[in-house]
């Protein structure tokens, strides 16, 4: 639900990921969501749960068409209205800008109405419902998020940076999606890591400590008035959905820090938390895919068209603070201390031995970062009192000397 057109039920508010970063979990690949190319479009004020026309309703001969009835897929792959999902949601995206239309058409007239009843009864029956009949009308379709590839960051066997937490599902992040999601795959995934974290859950209970008591972690308080629910998923509609530029997503960004604000009290209620999760899962979403400047698999950036294996073959962890969303670049097989490819061949063109840059940053780091907290907040901000800071795009947030950490 973070986007205004999914295909994803009510109740899918980010609820699991914005617990997961509340709770100090590291999450991963959030900027890879995969859009289903075709949902059917019920009005430009439609949000939530809208319904899903299956390709394989084109595997039986449908085709993509625009309002004047040109068959705009021929010309975008060699596979026409066959090609991959993200193929076919980008372009239909990109048809919509050009012609100032605000949906395309799936035209499977041809069909009749015997055909089907017999093969998609279903699909047949909920366009009926909303007043289109698919035998003699054009079935109008737009791209809407269908499935999540990151999420919170798990090992082989389910376990989140968290001990004790266990993710499984499309909450969680295995590795099993990559950047692009083959559909299938997510049945067996959850089948697979739901039977290791039961075998772990059930191997360690000797050895688990027993839960403690809540703890307060000193963060301010707060919720979001649900009536920014639209609000939000309209912004990641527009600048954050199947094509993405550093413009939009800067513009996205600075919106959604605008919703935190409220002039009145929110009581505590489902809708509330509903809402302040979706608002939490957006702007560290935002945050990843504006710091991805490629192309990769589902995130697709017009200003970075290409893939770029050299500074960006890994992972973006994301982190959730005091301060806000912490970015750490994960180098694909290797570990977060890892220096990027290309940074190591800079290095070693410039004369510089990768490995020693390396390890001096260690030992920096090291001297920087204690258990209190960093040196420079530790000498700067009194025991006991907080220091306010201005944050990118407006807003601001507390820092105190005992909160300081990495």
């Amino acid at each position: 639900q973070v986007y205004a057109a999914t295909t994803n039920p009510v109740v899918s508010t980010g609820d699991g990921v914005a617990l997961a970063l509340r709770a100090g979990a590291v999450v991963r690949d959030l900027e890879f969501v995969q859009f289903h190319p075709t949902v059917l479009w019920l009005g430009e004020d439609s949000t939530g749960q809208q319904p899903l026309v299956s390709e394989a309703v084109r595997g039986e001969g449908a085709v993509l068409v625009d309002a004047e009835g040109n068959r705009f897929m021929k010309d975008v792959h060699e596979l026409a209205d066959l090609a991959p999902r993200d193929v076919v949601a980008k372009a239909i995206t990109r048809r919509m800008r050009e012609t100032g239309a605000d949906h395309m058409y799936l035209d499977a007239r041809h069909f009749g109405e015997q055909k089907w009843r017999a093969r998609f009864p279903t699909i047949h029956a909920v366009c009926l419902e909303h007043g289109i009949d698919p035998v003699t009308r054009l079935i109008p379709v737009i791209p809407a998020a269908h499935y999540a590839s990151g999420g919170v960051r798990t090992d082989l066997r389910g376990r989140t940076s968290v001990p004790g937490l266990y993710a499984c599902g499309e909450v969680a992040c295995t590795g099993v999606h990559g950047a692009n999601r083959l559909a299938s795959n997510s049945l067996l995934e959850g089948l697979v890591f739901a039977r290791r974290i039961a075998d772990d859950i059930h191997a360690e209970r000797a050895v688990r400590p027993a839960a403690g008591e809540p703890v307060d972690d000193g963060r301010p308080a707060g919720l979001i008035d649900p009536r920014a629910r639209p609000r939000i998923q309209g912004h990641m509609s527009r600048g954050a959905g199947v094509l993405r530029s550093g413009a939009s997503l800067g513009e996205v960004a600075k919106a959604l820090l605008n919703v935190r604000w409220t002039p009145v009290a929110v009581e505590p209620c489902t809708e509330s938390w509903e809402t302040t999760n979706l608002l939490t899962v957006a702007s560290a979403l935002v945050a990843a895919a504006r710091d991805r400047e490629e192309t990769r698999g589902s995130h697709w950036r017009e200003d970075f068209a290409g893939r770029n294996d050299e500074w960006w073959l890994g992972h973006l962890d994301v982190t959730l603070t005091a301060e806000g969303t912490t970015m750490t670049y994960v180098p694909h097989g290797r570990g977060a201390d890892a220096l990027p490819p290309r940074v190591e061949t800079d290095l070693v063109e410039a004369g510089v031995e990768p490995a020693e840059v390396a390890a001096l940053i260690e030992v920096a780091v090291a001297e920087d970062v204690q258990e209190a907290g960093d040196v420079t907040s530790l000498a700067t901000i009194p025991e006991g009192l907080t220091a306010a800071v201005t944050l990118p795009g407006g807003g601001s947030a507390a820092i105190s000397a005992a909160c300081c950490r990495v």
